[in-house]
């Protein structure tokens, strides 16, 4: 599976195809919100069609939608998630605008456009392999907090930290390469549950603070 390195912020590319032009934006989501607020900032001022497609998450887990916006039905948003399903692109979301150039490409030509205009994006698209990792929340008392914080940052991604009057909880993503080094913080009888929870991370990527979609259930550890 690939993702889109974050880092770069949204991926545009334009073609034309018998005087419609069609731009196509490629960006990384980690929720639904995300692609509304992708949506919302395209430039499509004088455009007749603004349609779209994502994929949010893998196996089980995963949710994807499209969106014909008043083309012929499955002619745009359908061709669209074909491409980032065939390339094996997850938390990524495409939107192809369309400003109609006066020749109508008929059922066929609107699906081949469509999907062409989504595969030259994702060919210009910076894509990494995606690595498995987990979400992790830890407690822990006030006195700790700040020894443990330390390890923390160096080598997990802190999403939030929860500043209570007797103890501090740390929700954080981790590799699975330093996933037990973020288990060796947690005394064996203070370890309340534990469960396999899987999602996409790329490696030197900056996550959202936001939790996003998920491929399984997060690790919890509570610390006494």
């Amino acid at each position: 599976m690939l993702v889109l390195d974050g880092a770069v912020g949204d991926v545009g590319e334009t073609t034309i195809i018998r005087r419609s032009r069609f731009v196509a934006t490629l960006a990384r989501v980690e929720s639904e919100d995300d692609v509304v607020a992708l949506r919302e900032r395209v430039d499509a001022a004088g455009a007749n069609h603004v349609c779209w497609a994502y994929v949010l998450g893998s196996g089980p887990h995963q949710k994807t939608r499209s969106s014909d916006d008043g083309e012929p039905a499955g002619t745009a948003g359908p061709p669209i998630l074909a491409a980032l399903v065939g390339r094996e692109v997850v938390n990524a979301a495409v939107v192809v605008v369309r400003w109609f150039g006066g020749v109508k490409l008929g059922a066929g030509g609107l699906i081949r456009a469509y999907g062409g205009a989504a595969s030259a994006v994702l060919d210009v698209a910076p894509l990494r392999e995606a690595v498995p990792s987990s979400v992790i929340r830890l407690r822990v008392p006030v006195d700790d907090a700040g020894r443990i914080a330390t390890d923390l940052h160096a080598f997990t991604t802190v999403r939030s930290v929860d500043y209570g009057p007797c103890a501090v909880e740390f929700v954080v993503e981790a590799a699975s390469d330093v996933q037990n080094r973020v288990r060796d913080h947690v005394p064996v009888g203070h370890i309340r549950r534990r469960r396999d929870r899987r999602r996409l991370r790329t490696v030197g990527v900056r996550r959202s603070p936001t939790p996003g979609p998920v491929l399984g259930v997060a690790d919890t550890m509570n610390f006494g």
